[in-house]
């Protein structure tokens, strides 16, 4: 049985990574206008660009725009999301300035693409050396050589949140969550991007070998409890399901929520950064023939471009500033009955202080606080199905004192005290992060941190420090800014 998978042709449908790079690079050279090509980092073992591209009217510049991501390729084997994003990217460019409704999206939205995650594991399969494997290549043993028995790590069980919960230990199986969270490259990247965008949504794209084909599975059920935002996200992955029609051609996708007790890209997305995340496993297996490629991504499509409609209803958004300075503040916010305070806070952006919650019709009460200001609720706010309802606020400093300035206030740290994991939020202008002990011994550097880092509360060799003060010292130029931070109650979980 395995032999006759090892010898499965793999139709020239699906692309290789020399043609998805060399159609990615076409593409931003003759649409510069609306596109723009990133390698956001090396594979592990092999150093292969990891590419994101993104999507955009004004593509140079982070615009105040709801940004959306779309993930394909985690999994070596499951070839069908590298073809969505491959096909989505050549839709959305091809009809620019001819379908009303794409061209709004470009304009009015910023649009990540990572169609190849895990290009190592990728050329693994279209190789022909294994047409079942899932993982990267990390050399487990250190041998030296490639050991398709013993070698690589699933990307998806690789992210810091519970990530010692899920997956395997064992570098033989294939759930091998890797020797500690965001062990490898491929998650850094992934992890990088994400802080730095503020995605509002984000799918995923996965298709299971066995157990449960064609559904959407969203963050998450777990010790007979769901996320804080639940009854959103559920609403909304009911709908995105109901857009995609099922192989057979009757019925369509069904949406469920995921267990959240493991480090996968939908609970790490929501649970650290709050993007809403889908994992949609696509068709009825991982590699379909040639001829069915196509309809297989033009029916997905409809759910894809769902999401581009639904961050623009149903919810509140606006900005956040100081009632002196009028500059923009990152501050929490809170919307109430909807809280983990087990989770990061869920903040406005730095540069535009804008926020985003996505939410059902009905009525809220939200809180925004950020220290040193002076806590605001908003009682009775209506929001309806078809639009955001706006609400723009001025916080004022505390006591009377001259406000802190974001450019003052260089680095955020949250939460504070922190436990196994906290998020550092950084001035664009810092270019190194430096984390100290009271003693003054280095414990752990962070170079180009991008506006934000996750520090999971380990040294330079992967060691959880211990409980007590630490500082944060960032580097622009000449300039430096120090913040102090305090871990409490260091565990494995």
């Amino acid at each position: 049985m395995m032999l006759l998978l090892f010898l499965f042709s793999i139709d020239p449908r699906y692309h290789t990574q020399d043609e998805i790079a060399h159609e990615l690079d076409s593409i931003a050279n003759h649409y510069p206008a609306i596109t723009k090509l990133d390698t956001i980092g090396y594979s592990t073992l092999d150093s292969l660009p990891i590419f994101a591209l993104k999507i955009s009217d004004n593509v140079m510049f982070d615009e105040d725009e709801p940004s959306v991501l779309y993930i394909g390729g985690h999994h070596a084997e499951e070839l069908l999301g590298v073809e969505i994003c491959m096909y989505m990217i050549s839709d959305l460019i091809s009809k620019y300035g001819i379908d009303s409704a794409i061209t709004y999206w470009v304009d009015n939205r910023e649009l990540w693409f990572v169609p190849l995650m895990n290009p190592e594991g990728h050329g693994v399969v279209m190789s022909h050396m294994d047409t079942i494997w899932r993982k990267n290549k990390r050399d487990n043993n250190n041998n030296g050589v490639f050991d398709l028995d013993y070698d690589g790590v699933d990307l998806n069980r690789n992210y810091d949140f519970y990530w010692s919960r899920g997956g395997s230990s064992d570098p033989s199986d294939e759930f091998y969550r890797g020797p500690y969270a965001f062990s490898e490259n491929e998650n850094r990247a992934m992890r990088d991007l994400a802080l730095s965008q503020n995605f509002a949504f984000c799918i995923t794209y996965h298709s299971a070998r066995y157990g449960l084909t064609e559904v959407i599975y969203y963050p998450w059920h777990w010790s007979g409890g769901y996320s804080a935002d639940y009854p959103f996200i559920r609403t909304v992955a009911d709908s995105l399901s109901k857009r995609i029609l099922k192989d057979s051609g009757v019925g369509y996708y069904t949406a469920l929520p995921g267990q959240g007790l493991q480090g996968n890209a939908r609970n790490w997305f929501y649970g650290i950064c709050g993007t809403f995340t889908f994992c949609v496993e696509v068709s009825t297996t991982t590699i379909q023939p040639g001829w069915m490629v196509d309809d297989i991504c033009q029916r997905n499509l409809a759910g894809a471009y769902y999401l581009l409609e639904r961050v623009e209803q149903s919810g509140i958004t606006g900005c956040i500033y100081d009632s002196l300075t009028g500059e923009p503040l990152s501050a929490e916010v809170i919307v109430q009955g909807y809280y983990d305070p087990t989770l990061p806070p869920r903040r406005s952006n730095v540069g535009y202080g804008r926020f985003l919650r996505i939410l059902k019709p009905g009525t809220y009460n939200l809180e925004m606080r950020k220290h040193g200001y002076v806590p605001i609720t908003f009682d009775g706010i209506e929001v309806t199905q078809e639009q955001m309802t706006e609400l723009n606020v001025m916080m004022t400093r505390m006591g009377g004192e001259d406000p802190v300035s974001e450019s003052q206030k260089k680095i955020e740290v949250s939460p504070n005290p922190g436990r196994n994991s906290v998020v550092i939020q950084l001035h664009p202008e810092i270019a190194s992060l430096d984390i100290y002990d009271t003693c003054g011994r280095l414990v752990k550097r962070f170079n180009n941190p991008a506006g934000s880092v996750v520090w999971p509360c380990v040294d330079e060799q992967n060691r959880a420090v211990a409980e007590g003060i630490y500082y944060l010292s960032g580097r622009s130029g000449r300039e430096s800014t120090m913040e102090k931070i305090v871990i409490i109650k260091n565990s494995t979980n």
